[in-house]
């Protein structure tokens, strides 16, 4: 029987709602696909027509968490009026509001999500690519409007800051300060730096830097290494000649 596609969304949402239930109550490995189809309402065999393991749920989790995200963002009306670092922190604080609900899940299940990525390179693929997509915007429209210059390096920048995002989330499920205080002056105060540098266009002129090394004592120094490859080249050539002649290339 052809089911609705929202009700195929339903489904889906249900299957994750009760992955986190019971991995929350009684940890990931007792989460069993069998046991997540029947909190779920769900037949046994029905789940795996939307996930095939429940490593891909786990995943689903995180990828339906970042386009909640995305979703969050457009809400805020003025967000494009702020600036690079209260978009990034806004971002942040979006992710962490979001998390808090399921916090105590996210505390099971975030390190072998996101410290895993040799392992579960596919089903991280799409959650990297949703964060990175956010940042990239970001980044992308402050340098249109002035605020940092283009970055030459901008695909590692935005690499790095998805990586200071998970130490971001680590230190936040650790944090037993109060509202999490300690993560905010944290992100404030490593943002602040991070933005510094990118409006110094610290990255743009390492590149400035290597280019002119390069020049200088690389392409300058070609007809010295072209003349001593010569000079090897007819060393070998004299030594080949002498001993197809028989002779002692030594004497």
């Amino acid at each position: 029987m052809k089911i609705s596609k929202e009700q195929k969304e339903t489904n889906r949402r249900a299957i994750i709602s009760a992955m986190v239930d019971i991995v929350t109550d009684q940890g990931f490995k007792a989460a069993t696909m069998k046991k997540i189809a029947r909190q779920s309402g769900l037949g046994d065999a029905t789940i795996y027509n939307y996930f095939p393991t429940k490593e891909a749920i786990l995943f689903g989790y995180y990828t339906d968490h970042f386009t909640a995200c995305t979703q969050g963002l457009k809400r805020v009306t003025d967000l494009n009026e702020y600036s690079l670092q209260e978009q990034i922190q806004t971002f942040f604080e979006t992710s962490f509001d979001l998390f808090l609900k399921d916090r105590e899940f996210v505390a099971l299940t975030f390190k072998q999500t996101f410290f895993s990525y040799s392992q579960n390179y596919k089903l991280l693929k799409p959650i990297r690519a949703s964060f990175t997509a956010i940042i990239r915007d970001m980044v992308e429209a402050a340098a249109e409007v002035g605020e940092i210059p283009e970055q030459v390096f901008q695909e590692v920048i935005v690499q790095l800051f998805m990586d200071f995002y998970i130490a971001m989330t680590a230190y936040w499920i650790a944090d037993r300060s109060d509202n999490f205080n300690d993560t905010a002056i944290l992100i404030d105060k490593s943002l602040g730096l991070a933005v510094a540098m990118l409006k110094a266009g610290i990255a743009n002129k390492v590149l400035d830097i290597t280019v002119f090394l390069f020049r200088t004592h690389i392409l300058n120094n070609l007809g010295a290494v072209k003349d001593g490859m010569e000079t090897m080249r007819s060393i070998k050539r004299n030594f080949m000649e002498a001993s197809h002649a028989g002779e002692d290339p030594n004497r």
